[in-house]
């Protein structure tokens, strides 16, 4: 299969927007070429079997729809803390692809800030 793992309108149909805006269609665009990029640097050039390229089109799918998710809460989930202060909890993007990657790269992501 190759590339793409995740488009756009894949984002789209994940996080049920049926009727998207334009802003909608171009910020989920974004959202899959940032996945897209990330999967690539990651990778290194190395050639992901075909049953790896299922996971990872999994994992794309799913970590797309969670960045796109952030346009809506851009700063991570918020808590406060016992003394009222505000404490937030940031997440990365490639929570779901990250496991998969390292399964295909040994040493994927090391030296890659």
């Amino acid at each position: 299969m190759a590339a793409p793992y995740v488009t756009g309108a894949e984002i789209l149909t994940h996080v049920g927007n049926t009727s998207p805006s334009a802003g909608d269609t171009t910020w989920a665009g974004l959202c899959a070429a940032a996945i897209e990029a990330a999967i690539a640097t990651r990778l290194d050039g190395q050639t992901p079997t075909s049953g790896n390229e299922d996971e990872l089109q999994v994992a794309a799918v799913t970590d797309g729809a969670a960045l796109y998710n952030t346009r809506d809460g851009p700063s991570g989930i918020v808590n406060i803390g016992p003394d009222g202060d505000v404490i937030r909890l940031g997440a990365d993007s490639l929570r779901a692809l990250r496991p998969v990657i390292a399964r295909i790269h040994a040493t994927a992501g090391i030296g890659i800030g």
